[in-house]
C-alpha cells in the first residue's frame, strides 16, 4: 500500500485540529476511544455478563450437588388382601405345642429413610458440568457479539460530527471572505465602478452560506445529541484521531469467538452422548420403622414395629441409550461443520471487507497528495479575479464562481482527511485488531 510521507501527514492532521476546533480549543476535547468505552459501559445489555456469570455459576453448582448424598424420607401405610403365612399343618403343630402364632396384619405400616451415594456415574455429572459452562460461554460471547457493533454506531456518529463541524468551519471561512468581498463592491458602488446588482449578488451568496451553516450546525447538534444518548456523556468538542499504522489484517472479530464456542459447546454434547451409555455404580443404605420389619418369622409370632436397616452397593446399566447414540453423534458432527461453514462464510466476506477498506485508504491518500496543490492554485485564481473585478475586467458573478470553487476544494479536502481515517477506523472495526 502507498503511504504518504509521515511528516507531511502529522503536519497535514495538525493544521486539520487547528483549522477545525481552534475556535473550540476551550473546551475539553473528546476522544475516539472514549466515546467507545462510555457506549460500551452505558449499554444496558452490558449487565448481561453478570446475569450470565451468576446462571452459568448456579447450574455448575447444581452438576457438583450430584456427588453429594441423596436422602429421601418415605412413609406408607397398606391394606393387602392377603399375607404371607404358614400352612395349615404346621399352625396345627404350633397350637399343639402352645405356641402362639399370631401371623401377619393385612394392614401394614413403614416410615423409611433412604441415602445413596454415586460411586460412579458414568461422567454424567461432569458431562452437566462442561455442558453448563459450554452454554454460558456461548451466551456471553453472543453478548460481546452485539455489544462489538455499538464500536460501528459510535465511529459513525463520531465521524459524522467530524465531517459537520469541518464543514461548518470553511462555511465560516467562506462567509469572512465574501463579507471582505461585500465590503470591496460597496466601496466600487459608491465609486460607480460596479451596480447594485453586482452588490446583491454577492450579498445572496453570503446570506446562502449563512443558511447552510444553520443547517449544517442543526445537523452537527442533533448527531451530537445522539452520540451523548449512546455513550451516557454530554459531547462537545472531539478530538480527530491519530492516523492508525496498519501492520495486519489478522481478522479477530468476537463472532469468530462466538462460533467457536458453539463449537465446543457441541463437544459438550458429544461428551454427555457418550457418558449417557455408561454403567452407574452407587452406595445405598436404608432404615425403616414399621410392620412388618425384615425378620418374616420373628413379626409373625409378635407382630409389633420393629428397626430394619438395608445397606448395598447396586449396579444400573441402561442399554437404551445405545439406541440413539449413533444418530445423536451424527447430528453433533453435522452441526459442528455447519458451523465451520459459517466460519469459512464469515472469514471470505471479511476478507473481502478488508481488500476493499484497504484500496480506499490507499485512493484517498492519492487524492489528498493532490489537495493541497488544487487549493492553492484556486486561491491564487480567486485572488487573481479579485484584482480583474477591481479593474473592471470581469464580473460579480466570475469571482463568485471562483470564491464557490476555492471553498469546495477546502472543503473537499477536510472532507478526504476525514473520509481517510474514517476508513482507517472502519478496517480497525472489520479485524478488531
Amino acid at each position: 500500500m502507498k503511504r504518504i510521507n509521515t511528516l507531511y501527514m502529522q503536519s497535514k492532521i495538525t493544521g486539520m485540529v487547528l483549522c477545525v476546533f481552534c475556535s473550540m480549543g476551550a473546551f475539553a476535547q473528546t476522544t475516539l476511544e472514549e466515546c467507545q468505552r462510555h457506549a460500551r459501559e452505558n449499554y444496558p445489555q452490558i449487565k448481561q455478563y453478570g446475569l450470565l456469570a451468576r446462571s452459568t455459576e448456579y447450574s455448575v453448582s447444581n452438576a457438583r450437588r450430584a456427588w453429594l448424598p441423596q436422602v429421601s424420607l418415605l412413609a406408607q401405610a397398606t391394606w393387602q388382601s392377603d399375607v404371607t403365612a404358614f400352612p395349615d399343618e404346621m399352625m396345627t403343630a404350633f397350637n399343639a405345642m402352645d405356641i402362639n402364632m399370631k401371623g401377619l396384619n393385612k394392614d401394614q405400616y413403614r416410615a423409611t429413610v433412604e441415602v445413596q451415594q454415586n460411586i460412579w456415574d458414568g461422567g454424567s455429572s461432569h458431562a452437566q458440568k462442561v455442558a453448563a459452562e459450554a452454554e454460558g460461554a456461548v451466551q456471553q460471547a453472543s453478548v460481546e457479539m452485539d455489544i462489538y457493533t455499538l464500536r460501528e454506531r459510535v465511529n459513525g456518529l463520531y465521524f459524522g460530527i467530524l465531517m459537520l463541524d469541518a464543514q461548518a468551519k470553511q462555511n465560516e471561512l467562506l462567509q469572512t471572505l465574501l463579507a471582505s468581498n461585500t465590503d470591496r463592491i460597496k466601496a466600487y458602488v459608491n465609486n460607480g465602478v460596479a451596480m447594485q446588482s453586482d452588490l446583491d449578488a454577492i450579498e445572496v451568496e453570503l446570506l446562502t452560506a449563512r443558511q447552510q451553516l444553520t443547517q449544517i450546525e442543526a445537523s452537527a447538534e442533533a448527531y451530537r445529541t445522539m452520540l451523548s444518548l449512546l455513550t451516557g456523556h454530554p459531547v462537545k468538542t472531539l478530538q480527530l484521531p491519530a492516523e492508525i499504522p496498519i501492520r495486519s489484517t489478522a481478522i479477530q472479530r468476537p463472532e469468530l469467538l462466538y462460533l467457536e464456542k458453539q463449537s465446543e459447546q457441541l463437544s459438550a454434547q458429544d461428551y454427555a452422548v457418550r457418558s449417557a451409555v455408561q454403567p452407574r455404580v452407587g452406595a445405598f443404605a436404608q432404615g425403616f420403622y414399621g410392620n412388618p420389619g425384615l425378620n418374616m418369622f420373628k413379626d409373625m409370632m409378635e407382630n409389633k414395629w420393629s428397626w430394619n436397616c438395608i445397606i448395598g452397593i447396586k449396579l444400573q446399566w441402561s442399554i437404551g441409550a445405545y439406541y440413539n447414540k449413533k444418530s445423536n453423534l451424527a447430528k453433533i458432527e453435522l452441526a459442528r461443520q455447519m458451523i465451520d461453514t459459517q466460519k469459512e462464510t464469515f472469514l471470505f466476506n471479511t476478507r473481502l471487507q478488508t481488500t476493499e477498506q484497504e484500496r480506499a485508504i490507499a485512493k484517498m491518500q492519492e487524492v489528498m497528495a493532490q489537495d493541497e496543490r488544487i487549493i492553492t492554485l484556486r486561491a491564487s485564481v480567486r485572488k487573481a479575479y479579485e484584482a480583474k473585478l477591481a479593474n473592471g475586467i470581469i464580473e460579480v458573478n466570475d469571482l463568485l464562481r471562483e470564491i464557490t470553487a476555492e471553498n469546495q476544494a477546502r472543503v473537499s479536502e477536510a472532507a478526504h482527511r476525514i473520509e481517510w481515517l474514517k476508513n482507517m477506523y472502519d478496517l480497525k472495526y472489520t479485524t478488531n485488531n
